[in-house]
């Protein structure tokens, strides 16, 4: 009997091992998508869209972008097309500094790929329903080099973050 339940305590810590860390997880959506031959053309555009199960919830968006280090820009632009649930459309230009203009990666530098995050919005509502997100490349070439992967992250945010920053 003391060994039964001794193996119910064990079985019962490591589900709460298993179960505790994804409940504190404050993503909502993560998705990153590849380039074919490392390469992203003008005409490739990338689609990432997700469901917010809640009303009214802020949240923080972010890009993600990995690249080798033998991209040739410091820079990149994009164009992001938004589609939300009550029918409302918009599009965005973005630029985002990938180096430092004397060459050093803004990004995390691991081997030969570098990584990088930027935030789009912070504290932003969005309700229920259906959310759409395109990326494309808006450089001056039809096809950049040396791209390994553009992602979209959405999180949680505390509106309290705000607060402490003030």
């Amino acid at each position: 009997m003391e060994m039964r339940r001794k193996i119910k305590l064990l079985f019962f810590t490591l589900a709460l091992a298993v179960v505790l860390p994804s409940c504190n997880n404050d993503v909502i959506y993560t998705e990153h998508q590849t380039f074919e031959n490392n390469t992203w053309s003008y005409d490739d555009v990338k689609t990432f869209s997700f469901e917010m199960e809640e009303d009214t919830t802020p949240v923080k968006i972010f890009i993600n972008l990995r690249t080798t280090v033998d991209y040739p820009y410091s820079n990149i632009y994009m164009y992001m097309h938004s589609d939300f649930p009550n029918g409302y459309h918009d599009i965005d230009t973005l630029e985002f500094f990938l180096a430092r203009p004397e060459g050093e990666w803004l990004g995390e530098v691991n081997g030969t790929i570098v990584e990088n995050h930027a935030i789009i919005t912070q504290g932003y509502l969005l309700d229920k329903g259906t959310y759409t997100f395109k990326l494309e490349q808006a450089m001056y070439e039809d096809s950049l080099p040396e791209l390994l992967d553009v992602g979209l992250t959405v999180k949680y945010f505390d509106v309290s973050e705000l607060q402490k920053e003030e």
